[in-house]
C-alpha cells in the first residue's frame, strides 16, 4: 500500500500539472484561432496583437505550480473529506480561482500586457471542472486497482456499535481511499463475539497480536463507552507498535453548535463558534442567489411556459402545486412547484405506502397519482423550476438543506433545529448524493454538515454537480 500511495501523490498531481497547461493551449487556440473572427465581428476584439503560444505555456506552468503548491497546503490531496466529492470539488473552485488571480498579476508584473483575458476567464472553469473529473477517475481506478491487488489499507474497527456500522458502510461505499475491513473487535464478551461476528481478546498483547499477524494498518476506535483509562492504554500501545488509529469524538449529542478543536497550554479543548452562514456571509449568500436567479429565469422562460402548457393539455388546471413549508427561523413560506401529480393525489398517500414505509419524505418510483408530463419534469427535477420565484422572493435560497415539512420539524431534536437557522434550498448536498435513494437519516446528516461548514465555494460546487446529477437521474423519481 504504501508504493501504491507514493505512486500516487506523484502521479496525481502530474495530471494536474498537464491538465492546466493543456487548457491554457486549448483557451490559446480557441481564442487566436477557433472564436477569432466571432469575438472580432461581435465584440469588436482586434486578434492582431497576439502573443505566442510559448507564452501561454509559460503563465499555464506559473498556474499549474501555484495550484499544486496551494493543494498541498489546502491538503486538496487528503482523500478523506467530510462529504467526500462536493468538499472536494469546493476547494479545487477556491484554489483555481486563487491561482487564476495570481496568474494576472504574473502576467501585467512580467508586460504580457497582450495577454488575452479569455485565457484567464476560460481557465478559471475548465481547469476547475477538468481536475475534478481527473481525481474522480483516478480515485475510482486507484481504489479498484488497490482493491483488486490485496494493497487496500486494513482496517479493524474496535467497537460494534452503531458507529461501526456507519463508518464502515460510508468507508466502503463513499470514500476514495481503498480501505479494507479485517473486523470488528470487542472490549468485553458479546453475543456476537460467541458467533464469531466479533472478536474479542482478553489482553492487549493478544489484540496487538493479531493485528500484527493480520497485517492492519489502522485501528478504528468506536466504542463510546470505553473508559478514560482503557482508551488511553490503547492508543498508547498503538503509538508504541507502530499501529495507526483514528478515534471517534463522541459529542455530537452533547452540543448543537458549530464547534472547533482548538489548543490552549497543551491542553485540546473543543470550542463554540458563530456558524459560518452569519452576518455578512448571509448577505454575500443573498446576492449571490439574486445574481444567479435572474439571469436562469430569463433563460429558462420559455421552457417554463412549454412546461406550462403541456400540463394544462394532459390534465388540466392548476399548473402549480403549492404547499406550506418552513423556512428559516420556523418562518412559514408557499413552495410553488410544477403540479406533476393529479388534483387531489396527497390524499391517497397513506393509501399507497407500506405502513413500514410511512416516513414523511418517502417517495413511490411507481406512483400511479404522478401524470404522464409529471412523469417526465421529475426524471429531470423541471417541476422545481418555479421555486426561483421562492428564492427571488426571499424565502429560498439556490442552494440549502431541504425545504421542511412541518410535520417533519415536529419530530426534530435539539441539534436538528440547526437546519432552521438558514434558508432552505432549491438544490443541496442531498440533492446531488443521491436524493430520494437516501435514508431520512442519511439526509438529516448531509444537511447538517452543510449548515456547519458552508462556504460560498461549497454553493458553487453544489450548483456545478447539480447539473450531472439532474442528467443522471439518480434518484430521481
Amino acid at each position: 500500500m504504501k508504493k501504491n500511495g507514493t505512486a500516487a501523490s506523484f502521479l496525481l498531481p502530474l495530471g494536474d500539472f498537464i491538465l492546466i497547461v493543456g487548457v491554457f493551449i486549448l483557451g490559446y487556440w480557441l481564442r487566436h484561432f477557433a472564436l477569432s473572427n466571432l469575438l472580432e465581428s461581435m465584440f469588436g476584439i482586434s486578434n492582431y496583437f497576439r502573443l505566442g503560444l510559448w507564452n501561454y505555456i509559460v503563465s499555464g506552468s506559473v498556474m499549474a505550480c501555484m495550484e499544486l503548491m496551494m493543494f498541498r497546503t489546502f491538503r486538496v490531496y487528503r482523500q478523506e473529506f467530510g462529504i467526500a466529492s462536493v468538499e472536494e470539488l469546493s476547494w479545487i473552485l477556491r484554489v483555481s480561482f486563487i491561482a487564476v488571480i495570481i496568474t494576472f498579476a504574473f502576467t501585467f508584473a512580467s508586460r504580457q500586457l497582450m495577454f488575452s483575458r479569455f485565457v484567464l476567464i476560460f481557465a478559471f472553469p475548465t481547469t476547475s471542472i477538468a481536475i475534478y473529473a481527473w481525481h474522480g477517475l483516478f480515485h475510482r481506478f486507484f481504489r479498484w486497482f488497490s482493491l483488486k491487488s490485496g494493497r487496500g489499507i486494513k482496517v479493524a474497527f474496535y467497537g460494534y456499535g452503531s458507529y461501526a456500522r456507519e463508518l464502515e458502510e460510508y468507508m466502503q461505499n463513499n470514500v476514495s481511499i481503498p480501505y479494507m475491513t479485517a473486523g470488528f473487535i470487542t472490549y468485553g464478551k458479546t453475543e456476537d463475539s460467541d458467533s464469531g461476528e466479533v472478536l474479542s481478546f482478553e489482553t492487549d498483547s493478544l489484540l496487538f497480536g493479531w493485528l500484527h499477524e493480520n497485517g492492519i494498518d489502522e485501528l478504528i476506535i468506536t466504542e463510546p463507552e470505553l473508559s478514560r483509562e482503557d482508551t488511553a492504554s490503547l492508543l498508547y500501545n498503538c503509538e508504541q507498535e507502530n499501529i495507526s488509529y483514528k478515534l471517534i469524538a463522541d459529542i455530537s449529542d452533547l452540543v448543537t453548535r458549530t464547534t472547533r478543536v482548538i489548543h490552549m497550554g497543551g491542553i485540546t479543548m473543543i470550542e463554540s463558534v458563530p456558524p459560518p452562514l452569519s452576518g455578512s456571509s448571509m448577505i454575500l449568500k443573498r446576492i449571490f442567489d439574486i445574481l444567479l436567479t435572474i439571469p436562469i429565469m430569463i433563460i429558462l422562460l420559455p421552457l417554463g411556459f412549454l412546461i406550462a402548457a403541456a400540463i394544462v393539455i394532459d390534465s388540466g388546471f392548476p399548473v402549480f402545486y403549492v404547499q406550506t413549508r418552513l423556512g428559516r427561523e420556523h418562518r412559514k413560506f408557499r413552495l410553488v412547484k410544477f403540479r406533476s401529480m393529479k388534483v387531489g393525489a396527497h390524499a391517497e398517500k397513506n393509501d399507497l405506502l407500506p405502513e413500514e414505509k410511512h416516513e414523511l419524505l418517502s417517495k413511490l418510483k411507481q406512483d400511479p397519482r404522478v401524470t404522464r408530463v409529471g412523469r417526465f419534469i421529475r426524471k429531470f427535477s423541471l417541476d422545481e423550476l418555479p421555486q426561483l420565484l421562492n428564492v427571488l422572493a426571499g424565502t429560498m435560497s439556490l442552494v440549502g438543506p431541504r425545504p421542511h415539512v412541518p410535520e417533519e420539524v415536529k419530530r426534530y431534536s435539539i441539534k436538528h433545529f440547526k437546519k432552521l437557522e438558514v434558508l432552505p434550498g432549491m438544490t443541496g448536498v442531498c440533492q446531488v448524493s443521491g436524493r430520494n435513494d437516501l435514508s431520512y437519516r442519511e439526509m438529516v446528516k448531509l444537511d447538517l454538515y452543510y449548515v456547519d461548514n458552508w462556504s460560498i465555494w461549497m454553493d458553487l460546487s453544489i450548483l456545478t454537480m447539480t447539473v450531472p446529477a439532474i442528467l443522471l437521474r439518480r434518484g430521481a423519481y
